[in-house]
């Protein structure tokens, strides 16, 4: 109880100090804490050309941001309950702003992607329009170099309004403070600006893992949905049978077992199932997914990866144009946008839609 209440009380005081401010990394790491800058000391830079949009999806402005792969600045994923699956894969990273909304990214988002992911950036500098006249080079000047946080906090754009608030051009917008992104996302997607807590999170289901006592071949004819209002929506085969098809060829690498084949994967969009089921007001940038198989092993995907984004999540039936066989049940989850196939559930018993408070 004590340590909640320091942690609640830091971020308090956090966000009153200025959006500059180091985020706090709790949950399920090695190292809860606020990030600090020696953690960083010798992690890798990357920079991404980014198109910035508000919550409601209104353009804010173009920029080149450089900073550290999420993945990187979290370190070990560390479960603090046992809830009887001892891999990372089910657990999900909620981040919060000086709003407080979360924003949730899946595990595999984070660290099973083929690039660096998630970036936290803590420097950026605008895109100038190659037509725009040349601004002075000093120290007010937000295009000429990557500026650190707390140099950039204090960038004044006065110059500027009288183009820029005037009705030619849309006023113009620079962030403050550590930057959160998925650049995955496109225009539009998960974009936190000053972000206060990121926060590693366990699903607090448990489930009984049955692979290592024979629990590998099982067979689920109908699995069961649930909404997010935790009612039970049931598997019609006829609706399944009746969406449209993708296909998706890949080479499959595991992190355990290396090279596991390549495959033909045929079925339908995880979200063409799902959508009809959810509530029109349903955020996807607030939701994860929980796939759990017959046998006990599970996996979450967020809300973008399944609803918003063109490598979309699959459910498929077949397998090099067959029927799944033994060990892989009648359906599989398939993520088509990771490097590594440890996420694909099969056996597939139970699909939970969750939205993050």
């Amino acid at each position: 109880m004590q340590k909640q209440l320091f942690w609640l009380l830091l971020l308090l005081l956090m966000a009153g100090c200025g959006s500059s401010e180091p985020p706090v990394i709790n949950g399920a790491v090695s190292k809860p804490g606020v990030l600090e800058a020696k953690s960083l000391t010798g992690l890798n830079r990357y920079n991404r050309l980014v198109k910035i949009a508000d919550p409601e999806g209104n353009f804010l402005g173009s920029l080149e941001l450089s900073g550290y792969a999420l993945r990187d600045v979290l370190g070990e994923v560390k479960k603090q309950d046992d809830d009887g699956f001892n891999l990372p894969l089910d657990t999900f990273i909620t981040a919060k702003g000086q709003s407080g909304d979360p924003v949730v990214f899946s595990y595999g988002e984070v660290f099973s992607t083929p690039d660096e992911g998630v970036l936290l950036a803590d420097s950026a500098k605008l895109i100038l329009p190659g037509k725009h006249s040349s601004l002075p080079d000093n120290k007010n000047n937000p295009t000429t170099i990557l500026l650190d946080v707390k140099k950039r906090d204090k960038i004044k754009l006065d110059s500027c309004a009288s183009c820029h608030d005037g009705e030619a051009n849309q006023k113009l917008y620079f962030p403050k403070g550590w930057l959160l992104i998925a650049p995955q996302d496109g225009f539009g997607g998960r974009y936190i600006e000053s972000p206060t807590e990121i926060s590693v999170a366990q699903v607090g289901i448990k489930i009984k893992d049955t692979r290592s006592s024979g629990g590998r071949d099982s067979i689920v004819e109908s699995p069961v949905i649930i909404g997010p209002d935790n009612k039970i929506h049931q598997f019609s085969l006829e609706d399944f049978q009746n969406l449209p098809r993708l296909t998706m060829t890949d080479a499959g690498i595991g992190h355990g077992k290396g090279y596991r084949g390549t495959n033909t994967w045929e079925g339908p969009a995880l979200k063409s199932l799902l959508w009809p089921l959810l509530p029109a007001s349903l955020n996807p940038k607030k939701t994860y997914i929980l796939v759990s198989a017959a046998d006990g092993y599970r996996s979450t995907y967020s809300g973008l990866e399944v609803f918003n984004h063109p490598k979309c999540v699959l459910l498929v039936d077949r397998k090099d144009g067959k029927p799944l066989g033994t060990g892989a049940g009648l359906y599989t989850t398939v993520q088509q946008g990771d490097f590594f196939v440890d996420r694909n559930v099969r056996m597939v018993e139970e699909i939970r839609v969750v939205v993050v408070e």
